[in-house]
Formats: structure tokens, C-alpha cells, sequence
């Protein structure tokens, strides 16, 4: 017992992921089979047949924001991404009311993929065996389970089941896109100029075309909170930056431009109009046949699953991350054996299962609760993103001496500044078609992530006046470190 105990409190995360694995563990959050399914509901209130050239124009200023949040990362020697970056720059207090947020946006959405996951395993089991055994918020909780003690492992563990699921979503789409393809299309055969057309990027609303091809790369910066646990993080970080930015970009326009080859520019907006929620099944019926379907309809679950285990994974990184400073030091012990973040890991698991629980005994429709989540999960990050843009520039106008030019420390990270604070609008003047929300609850969920952003910055205030030392962790590690670098050198 004694011989024990000491390595129960060690903090620090260790492990040998590559890039390829960190990739994974992000997309996977995205859930490609899940946004594949759904992109017709984008399209209807999106820009209908230019939503492929929207799910690459959204990419590509994520990609314009992830120059200087690379940049950054060679120089912020910390997992705590968005915690860890706005800190650096802007200050502690920030930098904690960013984190609340970030933790607040995963476990909102986490919640939502739950929601829908329930009820999504409950229709596929109805479907092979004519009954459940299961009422839709039992398989949710067995879910919840399962999330729970592969979180108990080593990071590792679960980045293989991420990696499986991954895998088999995204040569569940590639199958059918290369079905379509090989038959020729549909009635206006292959082609690429009408989707790529001004009729076609301008049909509906263009903006919120845009915000759902952001909101397909989103999740990216997660890439930073496994920092510690990389091989060579100042190598694997900023490739696995630029590695899930552009998948995104090349995959889901790739995607979803072969899938509407099966009706034609002139003709996808009618079929998708006549069934949102399941044309992307009809049509897998149509060119490959009723087992692919039947597969594609079980992938699309275990797509939510990878998505809630990716959150998971997420939340429990940031937790250990503010616990080192301003949350409660045990969210810092590292497992001794598993080399996990375990206590992290069961905090970010009873969280999960109290919203859980909340959303059941509220009485509210499970079903409307997701889309509220949804809102409120595309809202939360273009805040955070926006702060992170403010924080690169920040950080290299005070730290001139690094070798860092113009476009990472200030032009990227401006005009992305620009772009998501026009998104940010955006999600805001549409935030009733994103969230299908009462004009009341719409109140309410858009001051959401103001309320949590200022709490967080008012706990960091409590601590700094009650817990001076506790306050101060994080920069004393930084001084330790920076210690240990000159002595070296």
C-alpha cells in the first residue's frame, strides 16, 4: 500500500503516439459517417447542391487559423490547447474562462451524440430483431459504461477502438461514392461545374453553408491537448494540426460532391427535400445494395460512439490540464499502472451522466435537446477560436525574439479572426434554424457560453486571491522548465 501510493499521485502523462493515432482520436470526435448522413439537413438549410464547395471553403480557414495555433504549439509547451495558449498570452484568468468553455462545448455536444446515439441503437436493434430489449436511454447508459473504463486505460487503448471505428466509416462512404462513380452517376451523369457553379454556391444561404463546413473540421485544436502523451510532440503536434484540417477538406468535399452525382445538381434538392433523414440510406440501397444498407445504418452508430469516447477523451485532458492549477489537484493523478488520467477520467464521466440524467427528469424532448446541443457546440468554439486568434498575436508581439514570421504571428491569425467573428454572427443571427429553439430557451442558449466563459474567469479570481500558490502552478512550471533548458544549453 505504501509503496504505492506515491506513484497513485503522479501527474504527469507519458505515452508514444504518433500522428497518425492523435488524427484519428480527432476526427473521430467529428463522427464522418454521422456528418455524412446529415449533410442533406445542411443542404436544406445550408447551400443545397454548393454544400461541397462550402464543406472545403469551411476547411480551409480552419486551416488559415491553424498556421498560428501551430506556431504556438512549438512554443507553449503545454497540453491544455486553448487553456493553455489564451493563458500564455492573454493571462490566467482568460486562459481559465477559456477552458471552462472548451469544457463546457464538448460536454454540451457530447451530450446531444448521446441523445441521438440512444435512440439510433434503439431503431437498429428494432430493425434486425423486431423488439428491443432496451428502452432507447438504456443503450445511452451502456454506452456511457463502456466510455467510462475504456477512459480507465492508457489513451492508447482507446485510440486503437478510434482508429477501427474510423476506418470502417470512412470506407463505408468511400464504397458508396465509388458505386455512384463506377455506375456513371444518376441522370445527369458525372460532372463537376454545376456543384462548383455561382447557382450553386449561392443557392440558399451561402453563410451558413460556410459554418457547416467549419463545423466539420472543428475539433482539431484537440490535437494539443495530447501533447504529453506524443512521441515527439514538437514534430507530431503541428503535423497532426495540418493532417486533420486538410482530410477534412479533401474528404468530405470529395464525399459528399460524389454522393450527389447520384441525382444531379438540378435534381439532388428535390430528392433530398422529399427525405432528409434518410436519403443518404436510400441511396447507399440503391447503388450497392440492402446489407450495405443495413451496414451503413450499424456504422452510423458506432460513429457516435467513436464521437462520445472522442469527447471523453477530450474533457478528461482538460480537467487534468486545470488541475495542475485551478481545479482540485486530484484531477491530476495519473494512474500507476495504466498510465492514465484516471480521476480526470471518472470526473468527466459522472459529469456526462449528470446532464444525463438533468436532460431525462427535465421532461423535455430528448430529440429537441440535441439540436439545442448542437447550437450551442458550433456557437462555443468560433467564441474560443476567436480568443485563441487574439492570443497568437499577442504571444509573438510580446516574445519578438522567436523565429517566427509575419504571416504565423499576425496575418494568419488576423483575417481568421476576421472570418470567425463573421461566422460568429452569423451562428447568431441564425441561431433559431441551428437550434429549432422557442425564442425564450434561443435566449438562453446563446448567453450559455458568455456565462460559462465569465465563470470560469471568476473561479480563477477565487483561487488567485484564496490559493496564491495553487494559482501560480502552471508558471512555476514554466520557470522550472525554462530552468532546466538553460542549464542544458
Amino acid at each position: 500500500m505504501t509503496s504505492t501510493a506515491p506513484r497513485a499521485r503522479s501527474t504527469q502523462l507519458t505515452g508514444r503516439l504518433g500522428v497518425a493515432s492523435i488524427v484519428f482520436m480527432v476526427v473521430a470526435a467529428a463522427a464522418p459517417l454521422t456528418i455524412f448522413v446529415t449533410t442533406p439537413l445542411n443542404m436544406l438549410n445550408g447551400n443545397g447542391p454548393g454544400i461541397a464547395v462550402s464543406y472545403v471553403a469551411g476547411p480551409l480557414i480552419l486551416l488559415l487559423f491553424g498556421v498560428g495555433f501551430a506556431a504556438m504549439s512549438l512554443h507553449v509547451k503545454k497540453s491544455g490547447a486553448f487553456y493553455a495558449y489564451i493563458t500564455a498570452a492573454i493571462g490566467r484568468p482568460v486562459g481559465v474562462g477559456a477552458g471552462f468553455l472548451a469544457m463546457f462545448g464538448y460536454f454540451v455536444v457530447q451530450a446531444g451524440v448521446y441523445l441521438l446515439l440512444g435512440f439510433s441503437m434503439h431503431g437498429l436493434v428494432t430493425s434486425f430483431a423486431g423488439t428491443d430489449f432496451l428502452p432507447w436511454w438504456g443503450w445511452t447508459v451502456a454506452a456511457m459504461v463502456l466510455v467510462a473504463v475504456l477512459g480507465h486505460f492508457h489513451v492508447e487503448l482507446g485510440a486503437k477502438v478510434l482508429t477501427v471505428s474510423l476506418v470502417l466509416e470512412v470506407l463505408t462512404i468511400l464504397v458508396l461514392d465509388v458505386a455512384i462513380l463506377a455506375r456513371g452517376g444518376g441522370p445527369e451523369g458525372i460532372r463537376i461545374a454545376p456543384f462548383v457553379s455561382g447557382e450553386a454556391v449561392l443557392h440558399g444561404s451561402l453563410p451558413l453553408g460556410i459554418l457547416f463546413g467549419v463545423s466539420v473540421g472543428m475539433g482539431f485544436e484537440a490535437t494539443a491537448l495530447f501533447r504529453d502523451e506524443a512521441r515527439d510532440p514538437n514534430r507530431t503536434i503541428p503535423r497532426a494540426i495540418y493532417t486533420v484540417i486538410i482530410a477534412a477538406l479533401v474528404f468530405y468535399g470529395f464525399a459528399v460532391w460524389a454522393w450527389m452525382q447520384a441525382f444531379g445538381a438540378h435534381g439532388v434538392m428535390d430528392a433530398v427535400a422529399a427525405d432528409p433523414d434518410n436519403i443518404a440510406y436510400a441511396t447507399a440501397l440503391q447503388f450497392v445494395g440492402p446489407v450495405f444498407k443495413q451496414v451503413m445504418n450499424a456504422l452510423a452508430v458506432t460513429s457516435m460512439f467513436a464521437a462520445v469516447l472522442a469527447y471523453h477523451n477530450m474533457v478528461t485532458r482538460y480537467l487534468h490540464s486545470m488541475g495542475h492549477s485551478i481545479l482540485p489537484r486530484r484531477l491530476t493523478w495519473v494512474h500507476p499502472r495504466h498510465g492514465s488520467p484516471f480521476f480526470s477520467s471518472l470526473a468527466a464521466a459522472g459529469i456526462g451522466v449528470l446532464m444525463f440524467v438533468l436532460i431525462l427528469v427535465s421532461g423535455l424532448n430528448p430529440l429537441a435537446v440535441f439540436g439545442w446541443c448542437i447550437a450551442v457546440g458550433t456557437l462555443s468554439p468560433l467564441i474560443l477560436f476567436m480568443l485563441t486568434c487574439v492570443a497568437v498575436v499577442v504571444f509573438f508581439r510580446r516574445n519578438r525574439h522567436l523565429p517566427v514570421g509575419r504571416w504565423k504571428s499576425l496575418v494568419a491569425p488576423a483575417l481568421a479572426l476576421v472570418l470567425f467573428g463573421s461566422l460568429a454572427v452569423v451562428a447568431m443571427l441564425n441561431f433559431s434554424t441551428l437550434s429549432g429553439a422557442a425564442p425564450a430557451m434561443r435566449l438562453v442558449l446563446q448567453l450559455l457560453p458568455l456565462v460559462v466563459f465569465a465563470a470560469g474567469v471568476a473561479v480563477a479570481l477565487v483561487v488567485k486571491r484564496r490559493a496564491p500558490g495553487r494559482y501560480s502552478a502552471l508558471t512555476e512550471d514554466d520557470a522550472i522548465e525554462a530552468r532546466q533548458l538553460a542549464a542544458k544549453e
